[in-house]
């Protein structure tokens, strides 16, 4: 392939405890997973917790549901993120804290 990519290396840049924090309190906004690199899907959760907070403004039940269905993708981001297998837009696993090292 090209001279910057190197198939060796299968571990992502990204800090794995930075990942972690930025979904714990950001999550809903897909802050973390823009900083993966994954920038389609993290404004998706982004504009699904926008449509979420208006839905919640006009129906309460309905505006839960939305809250509840984009929780599940943060959810589901924070355990992968814990058990060190959520990856970057390389597919890369962010497993390492580059940070303390």
């Amino acid at each position: 392939m090209g001279k910057f990519f190197n198939d060796e290396e299968k571990v992502s840049k990204k800090d794995w405890l930075t990942s972690l924090l930025l979904c714990w309190f950001l999550g809903f906004f897909g802050v973390h997973r823009i900083y993966a690199g994954k920038i389609g899907s993290g404004f998706l959760m982004l504009y699904g917790t926008i449509v979420a907070g208006c839905m919640l403004a006009m129906n309460r039940y309905l505006g839960a549901i939305a809250f509840v269905v984009v929780g599940a993708f943060v959810l589901s981001d924070f355990l992968n993120i814990l058990l060190k297998c959520f990856r970057d837009v390389h597919g890369k696993e962010i497993s390492e804290d580059t940070v303390i090292k």
